[in-house]
């Protein structure tokens, strides 16, 4: 990167901050561009769109009259689309390069788990992501920051502390920890507000009730076992159905939803029963009877695709036969084709979540772009781009009334928030423009940014501008 670069991107940044704290240029004007408005499989072609302040005013294929001192963006033919939504983010773990997982952050002080996490928020708003909605650990001071314009960051969704029962998928605790004299005493990530233990319904709703004191918009229980744990095997069932409800009636209160995290289908059955709306991962979903109940529901799965790929038996850990970790990953990817044909016939809500823990920079980049490759390979590219915007906005919208961003997300339509990338090439035809990779272990950008989104704006502010 050249001195003049370097002043440049250091002037856009100080612009894009005076501009959060003060005023927004009055309009903004976008001129040639190719419109996808994150709900139709098509693009509007040779389109203007009018920003005023930070919604959108107006869409039009004939000339917009603004005013003289309006900002005019020539897009060059470049598609215009919404800002891209990740639907399953960890902010706090993200980046922690251990190699004992998510044990690492065990060792770790609340500055080491805070600039990590203000990094990870970079690396999603800088490629394009205008959206996050952090499922475990974050709670609200970093997004009061970006808010209030002194940091620099996507919008985040919160869930606060994951609710986990004892030997859950979120009981993190070191063996020592387990067999300790004082049941009574919290584990150090409990400590940090990353993870609550509860057992029994009234413990339940005070730690979700407790997330919404924080200023969670939602609330997240360990329904079933996961992948990366070694105490809980995927098979198990967690949180009782009292525990379960108890958390949507807490989230039903503040007229917002409940998320679990479920595999397998009697763990996700059960949490729809429940109340729950949001299903993470369900990767082992394998009947159409379960599938079907989603759809009845109109409840999202936001699937981890990347653990459906053969590929990750290349992984030093996920494909060692010596470890337990092999047999729990190769359970998913045998459910791979069954659950994709399933999804594709019921019309279940799919949102695209990337799931990206304990993975340095370049890392967390490749992983989030296969996700992407792997989307459009099971779904087309149309749906892989429905889902990162349209569709994980109507997701953002069942917080209801506790929705920090009332405004419509991952659309452009007359009224939505000015969350706007613009792409070189059309994402209907070709998603690497969106970053997308198909190979895991392919050598992953070197940037930050992606190159063929050379401008990302968020709530009308300009963040990255290389037109």
């Amino acid at each position: 990167m050249t001195m003049r670069m370097i002043l440049a991107s250091c002037l856009l940044l100080l612009a894009a901050t005076a501009f959060a704290q003060d005023e927004l240029p009055a309009q903004t004007l976008f001129t040639n561009v190719n419109v996808f408005n994150g709900t139709e499989n098509k693009l509007y072609e040779n389109h203007s769109v009018l920003i005023e302040k930070n919604v959108v005013t107006r869409i039009s294929a004939s000339n917009i009259e603004v005013r003289d001192n309006a900002t005019v963006i020539d897009g060059g033919g470049r598609t215009l689309m919404p800002g891209l939504i990740d639907a399953h983010v960890h902010l706090n773990l993200q980046l922690l390069e251990n190699p004992s997982a998510i044990d690492g952050v065990n060792n770790m002080t609340w500055e080491e788990v805070g600039a990590l996490a203000y990094e990870s928020a970079q690396e999603y708003l800088y490629s394009g992501f205008t959206t996050v909605r952090d499922l475990c650990g974050s709670h609200d001071g970093l997004r009061k920051h970006i808010e209030a314009g002194t940091l620099t960051g996507p919008r985040i969704y919160l869930s606060g502390a994951c609710i986990s029962q004892t030997s859950g998928h979120g009981d993190w605790r070191p063996p020592s920890g387990v067999i300790r004299r004082n049941q009574n005493e919290t584990s150090h990530v409990e400590d940090l507000g990353i993870v609550v233990l509860a057992d029994g319904g009234d413990e339940v709703l005070k730690a979700c009730r407790n997330n919404l004191a924080g200023g969670a918009d939602f609330c997240k229980m360990m329904a079933g076992g996961g992948v990366t744990s070694t105490r809980d095997p995927l098979h198990s069932l967690q949180g009782t159905m009292d525990e379960l409800r108890a958390m949507t009636q807490a989230t039903g209160q503040w007229d917002t939803v409940g998320a679990v995290h479920a595999y397998q289908d009697e763990s996700v059955r059960r949490a729809l029963e429940a109340g729950v709306k949001s299903i993470e991962h369900g990767n082992l979903m394998s009947q159409r009877e379960t599938f079907d109940l989603v759809k009845k529901m109109d409840a999202f799965v936001v699937p981890a695709m990347a653990g459906f790929s053969d590929q990750l038996l290349k992984h030093p850990v996920y494909g060692n036969p010596d470890l337990p970790l092999r047999g729990k990953v190769m359970q998913i990817i045998e459910n791979f084709e069954n659950w994709v044909e399933l999804a594709n016939e019921s019309k279940i809500n799919i949102g695209f979540g990337s799931d990206v823990v304990v993975s340095n920079k370049l890392a967390s980049r490749g992983i989030r772009d296969f996700q992407i490759g792997q989307f459009d390979e099971s779904f087309g590219a149309f749906r892989t781009i429905k889902a990162l915007t349209g569709e994980n906005g109507r997701l953002m919208a069942l917080t209801g009334k506790n929705n920090p961003y009332p405004g419509k997300l991952g659309v452009i339509e007359v009224g939505a928030y000015a969350d706007i990338i613009l792409v070189n090439g059309n994402p209907l035809e070709d998603l690497s423009v969106l970053g997308a990779t198909y190979d895991m272990w392919a050598p992953p950008r070197a940037t930050q940014a992606v190159s063929t989104i050379p401008f990302v704006m968020k709530d009308g502010v300009i963040y990255r501008n290389e037109l």
